[in-house]
């Protein structure tokens, strides 16, 4: 593959990065070419070293991925972003990665829903109470209540176990990352 080519590939795969990252990240290895004609190799020879643009794009955009999420101070969306950017590394991450996050995240998603659902369901007790006879209003003021405070609570819990859920999904990114950037996890 020719420098062009190479170059020309990697510049497309890392399109979802912003232009002036991604210039940047271009530079050095427009730099690794000249080095390489430099010193006697053929551009043929100098990508073959580098390795297939494909995945040193995942690598770059899974990095940046990360450290958006990292510097969002984990938002669901970042983080989000970055797990799907490490699907996109392997059989592994998809299989026993995903699988699993997708059903975290729809377990969170009915925690917020049902927190909310109770919060609301005291509106209708409180009508009921007050125009219906169901009940008397005194035992719906007390029901709205407990609905209230159950949906309260469960809406501080699933706020903990969310904010805990993104914190280590954010660990586990960072250390996905080192490995395949060969460091020590």
């Amino acid at each position: 593959m020719t420098k062009e080519r190479y170059l020309k590939e990697l510049w497309t795969h890392l399109s979802p990065v912003p232009e002036r990252i991604r210039r940047d990240w271009m530079f050095d290895y427009e730099e690794h070419f000249r080095l390489a004609a430099e010193h006697g190799q053929s551009e043929e020879e100098a990508a073959a070293e580098l390795g297939d643009p494909r995945f040193i794009a995942k690598e770059m955009l899974l990095g940046h991925r990360v450290a958006e999420a990292q510097s969002s101070g984990g938002s669901l969306r970042s983080v989000s972003r970055a797990v799907f950017a490490a699907v996109g590394l392997g059989f592994f991450n998809l299989v026993f990665v995903l699988g699993p996050y997708i059903a975290l995240m729809g377990l969170l998603f009915a925690l917020w829903a049902v927190s909310v659902a109770l919060v609301l369901a005291a509106f209708p007790i409180l009508y009921e109470g007050y125009f219906g006879d169901a009940f008397e209003f005194q035992f719906a003021i007390f029901a709205a209540m407990i609905t209230v405070g159950l949906g309260l609570l469960l809406g501080a819990t699933a706020y903990k176990l969310t904010r805990g859920f993104l914190r280590l999904t954010l660990k586990y990114l960072q250390a996905n990352t080192r490995m395949l950037k060969g460091r020590k996890v």
